[in-house]
């Protein structure tokens, strides 16, 4: 999440802001750059941003391949890559496409070459955790689930219990605490990845315990409403049954900040991405608020296939810089919809 908050201040509301709609965009509202999105469905548009998100990676050696923060500029940046390679993983598991998952391959093996360097002073990225085991399925690799069981093990001697590396987060959050939830999402979808049922589910005990000091939608909406988003999708992997009311707070908060035009935070492509996929298995109004999520996301498709962290339908150059985290995260909500027709 480095640098978001910058990033993502400057909102343009113009007279391009979509009317309210369930599941459509008028053609007469937009950019006409943007009119050819409105006839590709999920998998189309899906397949277009994951082919441009395997073009984004750097290809290095086996060692440092991976995503830079902002495409094109600068050096891989690790605390995004796994979120990036996760992507990759959904697409491939929606698409069958090969090429994503030898993109996924060349990151694995890069982050096999990094495991001497995991320790208590360097501890591995739970993305990367989750995205090592998904790789050992999907590729019947054994080989990158030991590396995932490796570096859990590191991960647990700094912090032997949830309750422990929930406190560890949250000093590491002093500036943006509403983004624990967040975090501490990642951590629970790895540790349930690995199997570590009992240390996920103490993470979101945790986490869930101490959610008036952080889940602070008043003062830091756009942070609670992405770690909102981040929880449900983690809680619902993890027990649904045992979370049902948190789960529904989370969704509920997010129906209620849901723009007219479909998006999230005044056309912010990355909450508006991960309510998408926290909305998709709700209730009919849950549904119908995805619907309309998913048109305002899939019509802001950039012409190169990216997304760009906030669109209004501006014509380019008027959009946001094009973030890997945050493109990752619009495949991976294009994925969901994708695989789910």
């Amino acid at each position: 999440m480095r640098g978001v908050q910058g990033l993502l201040a400057i909102v343009f509301v113009s007279c391009w802001a979509l009317p309210a709609a369930a599941g459509s965009v008028r053609s007469d509202k937009i950019a006409s750059q943007y009119q050819k999105n409105l006839s590709l469905d999920a998998c189309q548009a899906m397949s277009q941003a994951a082919h441009f998100l395997v073009e984004a990676q750097q290809p290095g050696s086996d060692k440092d391949a991976g995503w830079a923060w902002e495409v094109g500029k600068g050096p891989v940046s690790p605390n995004v890559t796994g979120l990036a390679a996760l992507a990759l993983i959904d697409a491939y598991q929606a698409s069958g496409q090969k090429k994503y998952l030898a993109a996924a391959r060349h990151y694995g093996d890069a982050l096999r070459g990094q495991q001497a360097q995991w320790s208590r002073a360097q501890l591995p990225y739970k993305a990367d955790l989750e995205f090592l085991m998904r790789l050992s399925q999907v590729s019947q690799d054994q080989t990158y689930a030991k590396s995932a069981r490796q570096g859990f093990a590191v991960w647990r001697k700094r912090s032997a219990q949830g309750a422990d590396e929930v406190r560890r987060i949250r000093q590491g959050r002093r500036q943006a605490p509403a983004l624990l939830g967040f975090d501490v999402a990642l951590g629970i979808r790895a540790a349930a990845a690995l199997g570590e049922r009992s240390y996920a589910l103490a993470l979101a005990d945790a986490v869930l315990s101490d959610i008036d000091t952080w889940y602070r939608l008043a003062d830091q909406p756009r942070y609670s409403l992405v770690s909102a988003a981040a929880m449900v999708q983690a809680l619902r992997k993890l027990d649904a049954g045992i979370y049902r009311a948190a789960i529904d707070r989370f969704q509920a908060d997010l129906l209620r900040h849901q723009g007219s035009n479909g998006s999230w935070m005044l056309n912010e492509t990355q909450p508006s991405a991960y309510a998408i996929l926290a909305l998709a298995d709700g209730n009919p109004k849950e549904r119908a608020a995805y619907l309309r999520g998913l048109a305002w996301l899939k019509s802001t498709m950039l012409r190169n296939g990216s997304f760009a962290s906030f669109n209004d339908h501006m014509p380019e150059p008027f959009v946001g810089s094009v973030i890997s985290e945050v493109h990752a995260e619009a495949v991976s909500a294009l994925s969901q919809a994708c695989k789910a027709r």
